[in-house]
């Protein structure tokens, strides 16, 4: 499976606000910086997420964006549907030959591949990368 830069940015942005102390907003520009990503697109790609009711904007001088809902019920499948258009399989589903054999065969694969990272993506919510991702960086990491 293959992401566009829209879809990994995008997910970083929403784990970076993710991250942050319950309700607290986050400026793009803050995101922008950690995540190394071009603040105009980031704009954009946040407007997505607000749209889909991922996040929501708080206006002011202490503004910026917050999740809309809590990290528990946002899946990675939400986000990536948010950001990337419904995901589907393209691989292998040519219609203007008649289906036999090897493409058959191959359509099928790719079918429960596609049915496979819907049902992970589905499976993990917000809360569940950020405490993994928490868990990675708790610790000291030595190197000889």
């Amino acid at each position: 499976m293959r992401i566009s830069t829209k879809g990994e940015y995008g997910l970083l942005a929403l784990l970076d606000v993710a991250m942050q102390p319950e309700g607290t907003p986050v400026q793009v520009a803050q995101i922008a910086r950690r995540q190394r990503i071009p603040k105009q697109y980031l704009d954009q790609l946040m407007l997505s997420l607000k749209r889909a009711g991922i996040v929501a904007s708080v206006r002011g001088r202490q503004g910026g964006y917050r999740l809309a809902r809590p990290a528990t019920s946002i899946t990675l499948l939400d986000a990536m549907t948010a950001l990337e258009g419904p995901l589907e399989n393209v691989n292998f589903v040519d219609t203007s030959r008649r289906v036999h054999g090897t493409r058959r065969v191959l359509r099928g694969v790719w079918e429960k591949l596609s049915s496979q990272s819907i049902k992970l993506l589905k499976s993990k919510s917000l809360a569940e990368i950020c405490a993994e991702s928490a868990e990675g960086t708790g610790g000291f990491i030595y190197e000889i």
